[in-house]
């Protein structure tokens, strides 16, 4: 691991959360991602007990409106209209689950309550330790109706997602590939393990198809679209959390089958990706990078025995804290840590009209959190 860029440290600001943060809402649990629908007044939050959480942002107040089988994480709206809102599921650490109670990709219909799971099994790949972005016409891609007990296996981890300008193509985060897979508690040994067995899915609703886009990667987690043509999408931006990085992937186009290294020895765990009104990056980071993990970096003879030791005992920081990036992703407008008596683990900062607001992956935290937008410098 090497210093945090140069270009980080430049934009390092003093800490935005202790003055300025707002709370509201207050029965509102921790949670891992939000969506807003502006035009109605209303916002949409998944839960961290479960629960997806509809707020009304007028009385501001909310409710637990629909749980899905297993945990919501990344949330979006399924197109335009915003009549539905596509969810991604998983197991969360310390959580007891039913086997019939899985993990996948979900739509759910705003007015009906109505879930229905769009993909909960994924093609049998063999697991591959170089990175690869895979080009168009190369991609495995299979068929949902023909994958069967001996083709496929389970969803591990779906975590974050980004839809196509027309709704028909659905990117879903795979950070890693395992049976034990769970989100928070559940993900430590692949933070510890730095297993390069993330993968990016490309769902295709017309064709009823997945396809796999990436694959070879350490914790892909969080991800937004780059760039369009007119009928699709040139590349992808993508949080290697546990490795400290983003990336950014050429999927279709002149450059197809590539990637970039936007950032790397980031100074912390960089979770979700938003986009605000100007194009702005908005990113989350969870958790800072500490010196215990420089070390395990550092030395990977350590991995064994740091695997073997009980959760309970490792140290966990308390920082928290968030990160802006210029439209293209590859300079650095903003950064800044907060040491966690406010808020603790930001999974993403969300931007919506004149605030930017965080959710906090934390089972304590009880409240939406908020920072009006012009309290950020963003040296533009």
């Amino acid at each position: 691991m090497g210093n945090v860029p140069v270009s980080i440290q430049d934009v390092s600001k003093p800490d935005p959360f202790l003055s300025n943060l707002k709370v509201n809402i207050q029965e509102l649990p921790g949670h891992d991602d939000l969506i807003f629908d502006n035009k109605n007044q209303i916002a949409f939050a998944s839960g961290m007990d479960g629960w997806i959480w509809k707020l009304d942002l007028n009385s501001n107040s909310a409710t637990a409106w629909v749980k899905p089988p297993v945990n919501p994480a990344g949330l979006q709206f399924a197109n335009k209209k915003n009549e539905s809102i596509l969810v991604c599921a998983s197991r969360l650490g310390g959580v007891t689950y039913e086997e019939t109670q899985r993990v996948g990709l979900y739509e759910v219909n705003i007015k009906s309550k109505s879930v229905v799971p769009l993909v909960l099994t994924l093609p049998k790949i063999e697991i591959s330790d170089f990175e690869i972005v895979y080009s168009e016409s190369k991609r495995p891609t299979f068929e949902l109706k023909n994958l069967n007990e001996t083709n496929s296996r389970v969803f591990s981890l779906c975590n974050d997602l980004a839809v196509s300008n027309d709704g028909n193509r659905i990117y879903i985060s795979e950070p890693f590939e395992r049976s034990d897979a769970a989100m928070g508690s559940g993900a430590v040994p692949e933070a510890i393990g730095l297993y390069p067995h993330g993968k990016l899915w490309m769902f295709d609703r017309q064709k009823n198809t997945i396809s796999l886009v990436m694959s070879g990667f350490t914790f892909v987690d969080g991800i937004i679209i780059a760039d369009h043509s007119k009928s699709k999408e040139e590349s992808v931006i993508i949080t290697e959390t546990t490795k400290f990085r983003i990336i950014k992937a050429n999927i279709n186009g002149k450059k197809e089958g590539t990637f970039e290294v936007l950032f790397e020895n980031l100074p912390g765990l960089a979770d979700g990706l938003e986009r605000d009104s100007k194009g702005r990056i908005w990113v989350g980071i969870i958790k800072p990078r500490s010196g215990l993990v420089n070390i395990i970096h550092n030395n990977p003879w350590l991995k064994p025995f740091l695997l073997s030791l009980p959760q309970r005992i490792l140290p966990i920081a308390k920082k928290t804290g968030i990160m802006v990036l210029d439209s293209s992703g590859k300079k650095a407008l903003y950064y800044s840590m907060h040491d966690g008596s406010k808020i603790k683990d930001i999974s993403v900062a969300v931007p919506n009209l004149d605030s930017v607001y965080f959710p906090s992956f934390d089972t304590s935290s009880r409240g939406l959190y908020s920072i009006p937008a012009a309290n950020f410098e963003l040296g533009e």
